[in-house]
């Protein structure tokens, strides 16, 4: 009868460690859709309904080029990301903040991560703040 706390006490750890979902933020993904030059580094580009993604937003924050092959993949590839860049720039994310007077739901950026403006046009469902790998969010 003394085994009966242990196996108490087992499977209340258990459910205490199910209980806690990890948000999905920072997940790798791929993008469907990939321009046929690859992306503009110079934009963020979001797919929602992403089902690689526990948030459904896969996003390509400002990288160049096709992030399905690296120049690990491809040396001969002269305008291939490497897979750290990709890695830092493409994930899955979620939407931290949303305009003003715009009800809907909003999550809270993990360590590691900033809420970043991404889109002022748009449908509200869509538009506001999404959470973005701080070392590549320009200063300034």
């Amino acid at each position: 009868m003394k085994l009966r706390p242990l196996f108490l006490a087992l499977g209340l750890s258990l459910l205490a460690s199910v209980g806690c979902e990890a948000s999905g933020v920072g997940d790798p993904c791929v993008p469907e859709a990939i321009p046929g030059t690859g992306f503009d580094p110079s934009e963020a580009y979001l797919e929602t309904s992403s089902v690689q993604c526990r948030t459904r937003v896969c996003m390509v924050y400002q990288l160049a080029g096709d992030p399905s092959t690296t120049i690990e993949d491809d040396p001969s590839c002269v305008d291939c990301p490497t897979q750290q860049e990709v890695d830092d720039r493409v994930y899955c994310t979620c939407r931290c903040r949303a305009p003003e007077g715009v009800d809907t739901p909003t999550c809270e950026c993990a360590e590691g991560f900033t809420c970043t403006d991404i889109l002022e046009l748009g449908g509200d469902g869509i538009r506001g703040g999404y959470c973005v790998v701080s070392s590549t969010v320009d200063e300034g």
